[in-house]
């Protein structure tokens, strides 16, 4: 392809580093920009869930290979609902033939891992430039395309005209690590509560990371009060087996909500991705695993579909939002159907509650469209 094409990606987020990793390939000129220094950007203390769809579309991009020794695989998922105190644990036995032999439901990654090997991958690409707003950032360049990488709410976004749609769950989410003892071994757990759900995410044998969702009040007190204080909270409301040892991270707090963010069409080469794009509840994890399918499609409409002249480029976004119109519609309706179904102490919808359990305790082939969406999502065979 031709290289004198300029691709501008402001956020360098794991969702910006992928796009520029993936569209490098196709031979354009891809200029980086973040207001954050590549330091601050690596030391985030995040971890990311991983699913089978992400699998692959790492590996497309023969990035999967390098991520593999900071990745740690659960082979199982625990989902409970505490409000009718009844529970069901999906196995790899659960999982499609196509993926069943890798003999894992999905891997969790800590963010500093992620981005080290990301910009050592970025680093070996000479047509890849990366500066940070102390830097003159390309303002000499005429860029074909602006990509805007840099999350749901971020001022760059404000001064775009777009479309906004978003809901407020009222909740928000503190992570942190934790060490524990007991029989918890590749072993993630979803757990639903009237006040939010908590996620377990296991890091090694030993550590989890916990995501745990409440009013926004209620976590913002947690966030205030001591360590020790969080820990005896946290350790009333986990499964019998987990044995608390003590808080291993620093104490980090976001906000919850569903967005979806659409450029005005005349607003001229202006593209939203990732979280820029689109945000979820964090039920199911399935945020980063959604941004990443957005770089995949980018990546597939300029590698099969378009030649790189000036018309073929004026049509490029009505594609994108198009072919991710799906996938990114059916992970809303489904996240917030849960949060629905689920976080709360609704007495009409306690049977239905029951049911759900039932039918997964039951049927094989629930369990298994369960765990089709959350580790393959429906493009999973469309990703070549």
């Amino acid at each position: 392809m031709n290289k004198n094409f300029n691709f501008k990606i402001v956020g360098s987020g794991p969702t910006g580093l992928l796009l520029a990793i993936t569209l490098s390939k196709l031979n354009f000129n891809i200029y980086l920009t973040d207001l954050l220094s590549r330091e601050k950007l690596i030391n985030k203390d995040k971890t990311y869930a991983i699913t089978h769809s992400t699998r692959k579309i790492l590996s497309k991009f023969n990035l999967w290979d390098k991520l593999n020794s900071h990745l740690f695989k659960f082979d199982s998922l625990s989902i409970s609902d505490s409000v009718i105190s009844d529970f069901t644990i999906l196995n790899t036995s659960d999982l499609d033939n196509d993926i069943s032999s890798l003999e894992t439901i999905g891997w969790v990654v800590k963010h500093t891992d992620l981005m080290n090997v990301f910009f050592d991958e970025i680093d070996k690409i000479n047509n890849i430039f990366f500066k940070t707003s102390s830097d003159l950032a390309y303002e000499d360049i005429n860029f074909d395309y602006n990509f805007i990488s840099t999350g749901a709410n971020s001022n760059l976004k404000k001064n775009k005209n777009y479309i906004d749609f978003k809901k407020s769950y009222n909740q928000s989410c503190l992570t942190f690590e934790v060490l524990v003892r007991g029989n918890v071994h590749r072993r993630a757990y979803e757990i639903f509560r009237k006040e939010g759900p908590l996620a377990l995410l296991p890091l090694d044998t030993n550590r989890y990371q916990v995501i745990w969702t409440a009013s926004t009040s209620k976590s913002i007190d947690r966030l205030n009060s001591s360590k020790t204080f969080l820990l005896d909270n946290l350790s009333t409301i986990l499964p019998e087996n987990f044995k608390l040892d003590q808080i291993n991270s620093e104490i980090n707090i976001f906000p919850v909500s569903l967005s979806l963010s659409l450029p005005i069409f005349n607003s001229k080469n202006v593209v939203f991705v990732g979280d820029s794009f689109h945000t979820f509840h964090p039920v199911g994890g399935q945020g980063l695993n959604t941004c990443w399918r957005d770089v995949n499609v980018i990546y597939d409409i300029f590698a099969r579909d378009l030649s790189t002249s000036s018309k073929s480029l004026n049509i490029f976004k009505y594609k994108y939002y198009f072919r991710r119109s799906l996938d990114i519609t059916s992970t809303i309706v489904i996240t917030d159907s849960l949060i629905k179904l689920f976080a709360n102490n609704n007495l009409i919808l306690i049977p239905l509650r029951k049911i759900s359990f039932l039918l997964l305790n039951k049927f094989l082939f629930v369990r298994r469209i369960i765990l089709n969406h959350m580790t393959k999502s429906i493009i999973y065979s469309y990703i070549k």
